[in-house]
C-alpha cells in the first residue's frame, strides 16, 4: 500500500497535546486532546478537552472546546471508542479525576450535545478505553491512592520504594457508559506502579491489555522493571495473569513503551524499548501461543529510538490493517549519532520482514511525540501526533515554554468502502448538563492568538513541574502515613 500510496501533508488541529483518534463506521475520524483556554477577563486559564472530526467526504468540522476539566493546567488525558449506535464516548482526565461522557457522533462538535458526565475514579492519570463487537465498553487506567489505601500493606509504607504508585485498575460498562463495573485490579503491587497502558480487542474477539510496569512517572517514583500484557476472553469478566517480557533478565537494562498488537492468524507481536540510552534499538517480539513463549528480542532493522531524556512520555503504536500487515508508529532516528530531531516513523511488518521505515513528519524545529492511529473503513489509516517546539538555539526542548501543536495525517486506503449505518439510539441524549456551570462553546471568550503561545500554563501538572512537584507530593504524603503509623502504635 505505501508503495502506491502516500501519506498527506500533516494538517495542523491546534495547540495542545496528549491526543486520541477513533475512526466511526461511518468513516468519520474522531480526535481530542488536551489544551486550554484563557478568559481574558479574569486572566484565568481553564482545562478543556478540545475537539474536531474529519468527515467521510474529508472536509473539517474545526477544532472546537467540548468539555470543560477544571482550572490549574491538570493534563487532560483523554481517550475515544464510538459504538455502533452512533453515540462517541470519551473518557478524560479532569483535575486529578477520570470521567466519561459522551454525544452523538455525527454532532460532537457541539458542546451542548455531550452528557454530563460520569464520575469513575479520584488521583489517576493514564487512562485508554475500548468497546469491543458487543459495544461493550472497557475502561483501563493508573489510579489509587497508593499504600494508604492498601489495608494490611499500610505497615510498608515506610520501606516500600514505590508506596504511593499508581496501580492499574480495569471496568467495563455494558449500558453504554451510564454504570460502571467495580474497579478490578490488573497490577497491584505495593513496590511498584503502572504506567502508560493500553486496552484493544484483536480480530479474534479478546481483549488485551499492555502497560509498563515499576515506574510511577506522575508520582516520581518506582523504577522500570519490565512491561506486559493480560488478555480476556470472556468481555473483561476474568483476566488471565500477567504475560512478563523482561528483555532477556538483564539486570542493566528494563524495557518500557509497549505497544502490542494481535496479527490475522491470531498471534501476538510487542514492540518495546530499554529505559537506558546504552542500547536505543526499538525491540520486537512475537508470540504464536498467547504469551506462553515469545521469540527473542530482535531489532526492528532502519530505526532507533529517540534518546530517554528526549521525553520519558513518549509511546510507540502498532496498527494491523486488513490486508494483516502490521505498522509501527514511533519517533526515532535512522540511525545514531547524527545531530538531527527525532522524526516520526512508519514501519511496516509483511510475512515475517520489516520494510524500510517511511517517513511521515520532519522538523528542525519541533519533535514528534505519542502517535495515535486508527483504521478507517476502506483500509486507510488516520495519524495523529503533537510536536514540541524547541527554542532558537537550544538542543533541548523546554517543556514550561516549548510550543505544544496538534497534527492530523491520512494514507487513503485502496479497499471499497465498507460503511456501515448506525444502529439507532432507542432513546434521544439527553440536553447536556455544563459542569460547574461552565459551558463550553466555539468561542467562549477572546482568545489570544494560537500561534506561537504555549497551550500549558506552569502550574502543578505541566510536563516540567509536574516530576519535581509530583515527587515532593508522594514523598510527603509517605512521609504522613508513617507518621500516622507512628501515633497509632504510640497510643497502643
Amino acid at each position: 500500500q505505501t508503495n502506491r500510496l502516500s501519506w498527506s501533508q500533516p494538517l495542523y488541529l491546534g495547540d495542545g497535546w496528549w491526543q486520541s483518534i477513533v475512526v466511526d463506521q461511518e468513516g468519520r475520524a474522531h480526535v481530542t486532546w488536551y489544551g486550554s483556554i484563557t478568559n481574558q477577563n479574569t486572566n484565568t486559564e481553564h482545562d478543556v478537552m478540545w475537539y474536531a472530526a474529519r468527515e467521510p467526504d474529508g472536509t473539517w468540522t474545526g477544532s472546537n472546546d467540548v468539555v470543560y476539566t477544571g482550572e490549574g493546567g491538570y493534563t487532560v488525558r483523554n481517550a475515544l471508542a464510538v459504538t455502533s449506535d452512533g453515540i462517541l464516548h470519551a473518557v478524560f482526565r479532569a483535575g486529578t479525576s477520570h470521567l466519561s461522557a459522551s454525544a452523538p457522533a455525527r454532532a460532537a462538535q457541539q458542546a451542548n450535545l455531550w452528557r454530563p458526565p460520569v464520575h469513575l475514579n479520584n488521583n489517576g492519570y493514564y487512562l485508554d478505553l475500548t468497546k469491543d463487537r458487543n459495544d461493550i465498553l472497557h475502561f483501563v487506567y493508573s489510579g489509587g491512592v497508593g499504600a494508604l489505601n492498601r489495608g494490611e500493606k499500610v505497615a510498608q509504607a515506610e520501606s516500600s520504594a514505590c508506596a504511593l504508585c499508581n496501580d492499574l485498575f480495569y471496568r467495563r460498562s455494558t449500558d453504554g457508559g451510564q454504570s460502571w463495573s467495580a474497579e478490578i485490579p490488573l497490577s497491584f503491587e505495593p513496590d511498584s506502579g503502572s504506567d502508560r497502558m493500553d486496552i484493544f480487542e484483536g480480530s479474534s474477539g479478546r481483549l488485551y491489555v499492555v502497560w509498563d510496569e515499576g515506574n510511577d512517572w506522575y508520582k516520581g517514583s518506582g523504577s522500570p522493571r519490565d512491561v506486559r500484557v493480560v488478555y480476556s476472553d470472556d468481555a473483561g469478566l476474568t483476566w488471565s495473569d500477567p504475560i512478563i517480557l523482561d528483555g532477556e533478565g538483564r539486570p542493566d537494562l528494563h524495557p518500557i513503551q509497549i505497544a502490542a498488537a494481535e496479527m490475522l492468524d491470531g498471534s501476538l507481536i510487542a514492540v518495546w524499548r530499554y529505559a537506558s540510552d546504552a542500547d536505543r534499538n526499538i525491540y520486537y517480539q512475537i508470540s504464536d501461543d498467547l504469551g506462553q513463549s515469545w521469540t527473542k528480542p530482535e531489532a526492528v532493522p532502519g530505526i532507533v529510538a529517540r534518546a530517554i531524556n528526549d521525553t520519558p512520555l513518549d509511546d510507540y503504536e502498532l496498527l494491523v490493517d486488513r490486508q494483516g500487515t502490521v505498522s509501527l508508529f514511533a519517533a526515532g532516528q535512522p540511525s545514531l549519532g547524527r545531530n538531527t530531531n527525532a522524526a516520526l516513523y512508519q514501519v511496516q511488518y509483511r510475512e515475517g520482514l520489516w520494510l524500510p521505515p517511511q517517513r511521515i513528519f520532519y522538523s528542525p524545529e519541533a519533535r514528534p511525540e505519542w502517535p495515535k492511529v486508527a483504521l478507517g473503513p476502506q483500509n486507510d489509516i488516520h495519524l495523529t501526533f503533537f510536536t514540541r517546539g524547541i527554542r532558537e538555539g537550544q538542543t533541548e526542548y523546554t517543556s514550561a515554554t516549548a510550543n505544544l501543536k496538534v497534527y492530523y495525517t491520512y494514507l487513503p486506503g485502496i479497499f471499497p468502502a465498507r460503511v456501515v449505518a448506525f444502529r439507532p439510539t432507542p432513546t434521544p441524549l439527553p440536553t447536556a448538563t455544563p459542569i460547574q456551570n461552565f459551558e463550553p462553546t466555539a468561542t467562549p471568550f477572546v482568545l489570544q492568538a494560537p500561534i506561537d503561545r504555549p497551550v500549558v500554563p506552569t502550574t502543578t501538572d505541566v510536563y516540567a513541574a509536574q516530576t519535581l512537584l509530583g515527587g515532593m507530593f508522594a514523598a510527603g504524603l509517605a512521609c504522613a502515613a508513617v507518621l500516622v503509623i507512628y501515633r497509632f502504635i504510640r497510643r497502643q
